[in-house]
């Protein structure tokens, strides 16, 4: 008989000091749709999802089920970001397996009333702990445009090692061929860095708290 104790189990809700993150769920798509529309030209030169925007409602929700669809396979991990209350969408983290066997790759965007108070550095190093810890992957990446200061800044504080900047391989929203630089953490180097330090919960699907490293089971 297998012992389901020592089975996996996927991170659907994360409480860290000021944040909530927890999977989609089709019925955030009014607020979902409200802060994209609100953003469009915040994210567009650098969201690559953008270029598929502005979906209408309908759209919005579908494209939500396929991410709840995702998340509960185990394919794509994407976050909605909360204020601690729950309430304010402040944006979006993922884990997205694009990056080759052994390895997640984060994502994410922030609203642009948040940009500033450390809400994306905050939430990736959620993200990262669940990488290692839960889905026990030898590496982490983060890839940016060397135009998107903000952005690179994250993994540079966060212990990432900038790899490469791989030139003209990515097309942006427009079409155009970009740069993209390529930040790497590795296993070995987790406990030395900042996400490994910061205080988090993490629940499964059932609301069952997951044990984390300095974390009570």
């Amino acid at each position: 008989m297998t012992d389901m104790s020592k089975q996996k189990k996927a991170a659907y809700r994360i409480l860290t000091g000021r944040l909530l993150l927890r999977c989609w769920s089709p019925d955030d798509a009014p607020r979902l749709r409200a802060a994209l529309d609100a953003n469009d030209s915040h994210l567009r030169p650098s969201i690559p999802f953008m270029k598929d925007e502005p979906r209408n409602l309908y759209q919005t929700t579908q494209w939500l089920r396929g991410h709840r669809a995702a998340f509960d396979l185990d394919q794509v991990y994407r976050y909605a970001v909360f204020d601690a209350t729950g309430e304010t969408l402040l944006g979006e983290n993922m884990l997205i397996p694009r990056v080759g066997p052994g390895g997640l790759e984060i994502g994410y965007w922030t609203d642009k009333d948040a940009v500033g108070r450390g809400i994306a550095s905050e939430a990736s190093c959620a993200m990262i702990r669940v990488a290692f810890e839960i889905e026990k992957v030898e590496r982490v990446e983060i890839m940016c445009s060397p135009d998107n200061i903000a952005s690179a800044s994250i993994p540079a504080k966060l212990g990432f090692t900038h790899e490469a900047t791989l030139m003209k391989r990515v097309r942006d929203t427009e079409n155009k061929a970009c740069d993209l630089m390529v930040w790497s953490l590795f296993a070995a180097d987790y406990p030395s860095s900042p996400a490994a330090g910061m205080a988090m919960q993490a629940f499964d699907c059932l609301g069952a708290p997951i044990a984390l490293a300095g974390s009570p089971a």
